[in-house]
């Protein structure tokens, strides 16, 4: 069993809630937005959701109602209740919830909120069909219904009377600026900024928040204490990881402002730990695997945002979806040297190594 009442997965308190179903629900939504980190915790999710509402409140609405209809779409179309129950069609729900509160505007609007409803519905569906999809291979989706939708929705909206874009999508005419970016580490373009320890202790946090559309160091924070709650070795190479991916784009010369808010982290932080304990068995190697991909996360995210940012549009999670999928499907070119847990026996990193120390000891 992994954990107790708050820590790992929180086994007992899952089985003690069960017998309430409006109290169950409430539980599987939390778990939902934990498991964007691949945390089955409520605590994580409810820590996570509290950041989102102390950065902006209409950001904590966005997330909230986006988790809530995407596990209730979930259970009415009769998709499997033990996924629902682990959060599984939740995650996707969050973040579309949180990116459309990002980037539509007016905030507190009613064509935003139906939005939102729309949106975070429809990733339900599109996880069942790609989960399915990819259960060929015995790898998950990720959060490939979340770009999908949230994608989609921002095409669409850039043509359309009502689609409630805010200046945050924004198209332009392609350019080459490289000789002219300035990689200073600085809030905003016009600030004055140093790349002192200051301003990378901020990269690194402020990347850990950014997975959530949190822009803040106190977000940052509260997320990684949301982790640790669930398991402290996430917790370590979720700050690894985005400390890599902020390297990854100082060592390219990538702008300042971009590194400086934790744009260049935030992908880079979910493969690293998904790799280093989550999908693989913590060791040495698995270590250095889920570092790599941090790497290789890093590099995919200036491509896929220099390749979406003439149409305003942002690289969301893409570099996460397609860096971690191309690490597990290394799971058969070197299977001696990295012990595999399938999706489905998935719980926390310090489980998976108690129960390959007990295999090796047995």
């Amino acid at each position: 069993m992994s954990g107790g009442w708050i820590d790992g997965t929180a086994p007992q308190l899952q089985e003690r809630l069960e017998r309430v179903p409006p109290l169950a629900f409430v539980e599987s939504c939390l778990r939902g937005v934990g498991q964007v980190m691949f945390m089955n915790n409520p605590l994580t999710g409810l820590l996570v959701l509290l950041a989102a509402w102390i950065h902006d409140p209409w950001l904590g609405f966005g997330g909230t109602l986006g988790v809530a209809v995407s596990t209730l779409v979930a259970i009415l179309m009769g998709f499997d209740r033990g996924a629902v129950r682990l959060g599984l069609f939740g995650f996707n729900g969050v973040l579309c919830g949180l990116a459309l509160a990002t980037f539509l505007a007016p905030a507190w609007d009613g064509v935003s909120v139906v939005w939102i409803v729309v949106v975070s519905a429809g990733s339900s569906v599109a996880m069942a069909a790609l989960a399915a999809l990819f259960g060929i291979w015995g790898v998950p989706p990720f959060t490939l219904a979340f770009n999908i939708s949230v994608l989609l929705f921002l095409v669409t909206g850039l043509n359309v009377a009502r689609g409630n874009l805010g200046e945050l999508v924004s198209p332009a005419s392609p350019t080459v600026a490289g000789p002219s970016v300035s990689t200073v580490l600085r809030e905003s373009a016009d600030a004055a900024g140093s790349t002192d320890a200051f301003a990378v202790l901020n990269a690194v946090f402020r990347g850990i928040a950014q997975l959530f559309f949190v822009n803040s160091i106190l977000g940052g924070v509260i997320i990684l204490v949301g982790i640790a709650v669930c398991s402290r070795i996430a917790a370590l190479f979720a700050v690894a990881g985005s400390a890599v991916g902020m390297l990854v784009g100082m060592a390219l010369g990538a702008d300042g402002v971009a590194i400086y808010n934790g744009l260049w982290g935030f992908n880079s932080y979910d493969a690293c730990l998904a790799i280093a304990g989550v999908f693989y068995v913590l060791s040495w190697r698995s270590a250095l695997l889920g570092l790599a991909c941090a790497a290789y996360t890093a590099l995919l995210f200036g491509a896929i945002a220099s390749f979406l940012s003439p149409w305003g549009l942002p690289a969301m999670t893409l570099p996460f979806c397609f860096g971690v999928l191309t690490f597990v499907m290394l799971r058969d070119a070197a299977p001696h040297r990295f012990t595999w847990v399938p999706p489905a026996e998935i719980t926390t990193p310090e489980e998976h190594l108690r129960r390959a120390r007990a295999t090796v000891t047995s």
